[in-house]
C-alpha cells in the first residue's frame, strides 16, 4: 500500500516563465533579445554554458539565497562577459543574479497540481519534494501557495549532491520513517527514477506535454517505468498499487 508520494519540482509541478531555468524573467531588459538568442545557438555559447554549468555543479552546497546569488553571478560571468556585444558588465551581472534568485514569481504551476495536492492530502498521503534545485525554490513554492503541502522538502543544494545520489532519497525517507515499498517517486528523468528504485521506491515517469528538455536526456523510446502525462493519471495508477 502506498503511503508516501515524493515528487520532483521542475517539469513535474512547475515550469519556468522565462525562456530557460537559468535566466530570470526580466533578462532581456539587460541585453537585446534577438542578439542573445542568435548567440545562444553558437558553438562558443554552448561550450561556455557547459563550463558555467560545471561551475554551478562544483559550487552547489549552499546555505542560503545569498550563496545562490553569488554562484549564479559566477555562472553569468563565465558565459555572458565572453560576448562583449551584449554589453553585460559586473553591474548587470549582479542585477541578473539578484533577479534569478529573489524574484519568486519565476515559475508557472501546472493546472493539475493544486487539485492533486489537495486530493492527496485529504487521502492522508505524506508528500515530499526531491529536487535538484537552489535555496530560492522555497520562496517560489510559498509564492505559489504549495509549500505547506509537503511533509519533507529535500533540495540538492542542502547536500551538495544531485539526483541520483543516495542522499537525496534517504533524506526524504528518513524524516517520515518511510519504507521504499510504501512510496512512489514522480520525476521526468529516467536516471533519477533509477536512483529511487535502488531503495525500493516505486518509480513513475511524468512526461508533460511540451517538455522537450526531458526528451533530450531520455533518448530511449523504451518505457522503462510506468509513464504518464499528468498527475491525475498517476493518481489512478497509485490507487491500483497493492
Amino acid at each position: 500500500m502506498i503511503r508516501n508520494i515524493f515528487l520532483d519540482a521542475g517539469y513535474t509541478l512547475v515550469y519556468p516563465k522565462a525562456h530557460s531555468w537559468f535566466y530570470p524573467t526580466d533578462f532581456f531588459d539587460y541585453c537585446p533579445q534577438d542578439l542573445f538568442l542568435e548567440i545562444e545557438k553558437s558553438e562558443k555559447y554552448k561550450e561556455l554554458y557547459l563550463e558555467g554549468y560545471k561551475f554551478l555543479d562544483e559550487n552547489h552546497l549552499l546555505k542560503d539565497e545569498n550563496d545562490e546569488c553569488e554562484v549564479f553571478a559566477g555562472f553569468y560571468k563565465i558565459i555572458l562577459t565572453a560576448f562583449p556585444e551584449l554589453e553585460i558588465g559586473e553591474d548587470k551581472i549582479k542585477k541578473i543574479a539578484e533577479s534569478i534568485v529573489f524574484n519568486y514569481d519565476k515559475f508557472n504551476l501546472y493546472g493539475d497540481v493544486k487539485i492533486m495536492l489537495d486530493k492527496w492530502k485529504s487521502d492522508d498521503y505524506k508528500l515530499g519534494i526531491i529536487s535538484d534545485t537552489w535555496p530560492s525554490l522555497v520562496g517560489c513554492f510559498k509564492n505559489l501557495g504549495i509549500y505547506d503541502y509537503f511533509d519533507v522538502f529535500v533540495m540538492s543544494c542542502d547536500y551538495g549532491v544531485w539526483k541520483p545520489h543516495e542522499k537525496m532519497y534517504l533524506s526524504a525517507l528518513g524524516p517520515l520513517n518511510a519504507r521504499g515499498e510504501e512510496s512512489v517517486f514522480i520525476d521526468d528523468y529516467i536516471e533519477n527514477l533509477d536512483g529511487a528504485s535502488k531503495f525500493s521506491i516505486n518509480p513513475v515517469q511524468i512526461a508533460r506535454k511540451g517538455n522537450s528538455f526531458s526528451g533530450e536526456f531520455n533518448k530511449s523510446k523504451e518505457e522503462k517505468y510506468p509513464k504518464f502525462e499528468n498527475l491525475p493519471e498517476i493518481d489512478g495508477y497509485i490507487s491500483n498499487i497493492s
